[in-house]
């Protein structure tokens, strides 16, 4: 795993992204030293592929703790949930781990898939209680996301970058310019429903915590913006939190912030 690792290395923009990313982490921070945490970034990104294709062709289990049990026991009992993660240890198991053992019907939103052999192999192994949703189909999906919530479903949508094509907001993380993505926001607003910032870390050789924070509420009043606003600020101070202590698995490739004017 660490020789392979190393070939991410070679990946010039993947490459270039996590560093730039680190230096508003770790602010002051050399770049050979950023050099190094990206290959650990990598590492990281390698062992939770590994560890999510072993899961879904063999069912082996990895290890798993919790941290925020009662925030866990509250969705399970209420259903009608938004779950905002990031792009951290293995999210993609943790739907699939939520969702076979959860008695809510879990819709993941995420980008799509363009390699068609991946495609099909996500396709043929995914859990029975989970359906997975394309954030490209912007049209019907919020419309879907909406009934979905409030029938008592719970819906996944990572919330720490932002696609083409995909509606934003205005952030800051890490004190640098950034967006977050609106759809999150949005739907728990005309759903009525909280969103529980929930992030995946992986702890150790198939080892793996669930950390599972309080809820955001957005209440609503007459300036929308405001609203917004607020509730943005709590999912990046969450982010910010879990990112700063684990950053080598935060596997963003691409540049959260625009580069500073010259």
């Amino acid at each position: 795993m660490a020789f392979w690792s190393a070939f991410f290395l070679l990946w010039g923009p993947g490459r270039r992204g996590v560093m730039r990313n680190l230096e508003a982490i770790k602010p002051g921070s050399w770049s050979v030293a950023n050099f190094f945490r990206c290959y650990r970034v990598f590492w990281n990104y390698a062992w939770t592929i590994a560890d999510t294709v072993r899961f879904k062709e063999t069912r082996t289990m990895p290890d798993w703790e919790f941290s925020g049990w009662r925030q866990v026991e509250e969705i399970q009992s209420r259903g009608g949930a938004i779950l905002l993660t990031a792009h951290m240890g293995s999210y993609d198991l943790g739907a699939h781990i939520f969702a076979e053992t959860s008695a809510h019907h879990l819709v993941m939103v995420r980008a799509p898939e363009t390699d068609a052999q991946t495609r099909e192999f996500e396709e043929a192994h995914r859990a029975a209680g989970l359906r997975i949703e394309f954030s490209a189909q912007s049209g019907e999906l919020a419309l879907d996301l909406l009934h979905a919530v409030t029938s008592g479903g719970v819906v996944a949508i990572q919330g720490d970058r932002v696609t083409e094509g995909i509606s934003a907001l205005p952030a800051t993380l890490f004190g640098r310019p950034a967006q977050i993505p609106a759809g999150p926001f949005a739907l728990a607003m005309a759903a009525r429903v909280p969103i529980f910032p929930v992030f995946v870390v992986r702890r150790g050789r198939r080892r793996y915590q669930v950390v599972v924070r309080e809820p955001i509420e957005i209440v609503r009043s007459a300036n929308r913006d405001e609203d917004f606003g607020r509730a943005v600020r709590r999912w990046t101070t969450e982010l910010e939190s879990v990112i700063g202590s684990k950053w080598y698995q935060w596997f963003a490739f691409e540049p959260f912030s625009p580069e500073p004017a010259a």
